[in-house]
């Protein structure tokens, strides 16, 4: 009997120190990994306004590093969790405000009004800004960044959004340098944005 109890507190030894080498050997790929764009030809000048009604270009990715989702408020999981994920990942890491932008453009323009996205963005987070605007423009500005989405009819007028999920990771140029796919482990996240905060 104490063989057995000795031999499942020396699996679980060796179980722990896998696990704290493993989560080791990830740090320092994330601390050696040098930052360069991986995709440079992503998005195009655009012309909408924020959730405040505030006219936005693509300056605004100009000049500070940046997280840019597209999504929208009637999306049941995925973009509510990504606001949430989003938020946290900065409240954890002490990020100031004003060192990082955060962009959260709707690819259902049609509802997510300035008002509607301020209304529904402002209580999750106060870091996050909505981008909306003419419905045409939106959707040409989501295309620039080769942005899937497809609208999807539920019947009786009803419908949803099919859409591209991950967060993209911008440098202060404006250009992709990493990618947060939905639902990424949480200290991957925030390894990957301390690595464009550098």
């Amino acid at each position: 009997m104490m063989t057995t109890r000795l031999a499942t507190i020396l699996a679980g030894l060796v179980v722990a120190a896998v696990a704290l080498g493993a989560g080791i050997a990830l740090r320092q790929v994330f601390q050696d990994r040098t930052i360069s764009p991986v995709a440079t030809e992503l998005g195009e000048p655009f012309n909408l306004v924020d959730h405040n009604g505030a006219p936005i270009t693509e300056a605004a990715f100009i000049g500070r590093p940046s997280l840019l989702f597209f999504g929208f408020t009637h999306c049941p999981e995925v973009c509510p969790t990504t606001v949430y994920d989003m938020e946290t990942w900065l409240t954890d890491m002490e990020v100031p405000k004003d060192d990082l932008g955060v962009f959260f453009v709707t690819i259902d323009p049609e509802r997510d009004t300035p008002d509607f996205l301020k209304d529904y963005l402002e209580p999750q987070s106060d870091r996050i800004l909505g981008i909306t605007g003419e419905p045409q423009a939106v959707r040409e500005m989501a295309k620039s960044w080769r942005v899937y989405f497809q609208r999807r009819e539920l019947g009786e007028g009803d419908y949803t959004m099919d859409h591209y999920a991950s967060v993209f990771v911008l440098n202060d140029e404006g250009e992709v340098v990493d990618i947060i796919p939905f639902q990424e482990a949480p200290e991957i996240a925030k390894a990957k944005i301390a690595a464009v905060l550098g």
